[in-house]
């Protein structure tokens, strides 16, 4: 994949890329979010991927109604969200790419205060900030994702993210923002998974790649349909691929990393075979187990 040479001035595009899928609610919501950034300079990039209700209509509209915008739309029939990022991925021209989902919202600064942080800290290719909680009507539930869904503790992501998200992770979705190379330099998503992104992040953390901004730059919204409450077999699928992506790369980490991570061959054990709801308790019981000593040895030893 050829990648431009990187502009680290004010002026360098970023390309936001939309993963869209039966979304007519909050598409709108997502979209102005967007083009109401301070950094001005961006290009969307939109991928509705086969959905079934009305978002296509809903974005077409919202593009005609916006014809000043920089933004690229186009649909396809349904190919998993891994597939359509790289998609997306190799299509933009951005300098720096960001990722929003088609029910979250950026907050008018996200893009600047990220890549200020980028431009700061020369050694680091990507970055990830925190994230209001928001509802079905964008409701205020939570000030911060990273510590209300998962008890993230800023001063050891600031200081130590690499364990901190190996043994906690914490990561809400639309924070991210890298430069593109960071994609040449660590490969894309892969394809293979279901879900994206722990097996991504664990390739920046293994290459010292990733910075925590402790900032609030968006809202992650939660509602019915969000994947992570879906049903129990769903999340028993999901266990799965977080355990093929942990020990895929258990290898690049050292000492209680290493061993926590290769701790998931319990994890892939039980999720290789027929769903079973006694297996479900006791797989949920062992990551439950994992998470208390995981936290419990990062006060420890952090």
């Amino acid at each position: 994949m050829k990648v431009q040479k990187m502009n680290t001035s004010k002026s360098s595009l970023v390309s936001i890329l939309v993963p869209l899928y039966n979304h007519e609610q909050y598409i709108n919501e997502c979209l102005d979010s967007l083009v109401h950034q301070t950094h001005k300079n961006i290009e969307i990039i939109v991928i509705n991927d086969g959905s079934t209700d009305d978002s296509d209509m809903i974005i077409k509209r919202w593009i005609e109604n916006n014809p000043s915008i920089n933004i690229n739309y186009m649909s396809q029939e349904n190919h998993g969200v891994t597939k359509t990022l790289n998609k997306m991925i190799k299509i933009a021209k951005g300098d720096y790419i960001t990722l929003c989902a088609s029910d979250d919202v950026l907050l008018e600064n996200s893009i600047a205060i990220r890549l200020n942080y980028l431009q700061e800290h020369k050694n680091l290719k990507a970055v990830i900030g925190d994230a209001n909680v928001i509802g079905t009507h964008s409701e205020l539930i939570n000030e911060s994702a990273m510590k209300s869904l998962f008890y993230a503790n800023y001063k050891r992501l600031v200081n130590n993210i690499k364990s901190e998200l190996v043994l906690n992770w914490s990561v809400v979705g639309p924070t991210f923002l890298a430069e593109k190379s960071v994609y040449e330099k660590v490969g894309l998503y892969d394809e293979t998974l279901l879900v994206e992104d722990r097996e991504f992040y664990l390739r920046l953390l293994a290459n010292d790649l990733l910075g925590f901004l402790p900032q609030t730059v968006a809202k992650y919204r939660i509602h019915m349909s969000n994947i992570s409450r879906k049903s129990k077999k769903a999340k028993w699928n999901i266990y799965n691929q977080i355990a093929i992506s942990n020990l895929k790369h258990a290898d690049k980490f050292n000492g209680i990393n290493n061993i926590f991570l290769v701790s998931n061959n319990i994890d892939f054990y039980l999720t290789n075979t027929k769903y079973l709801t006694a297996k479900y308790i006791v797989l949920n019981l062992f990551r439950l187990f994992r998470r208390i000593l995981a936290r419990f040895l990062l006060i420890i030893f952090r």
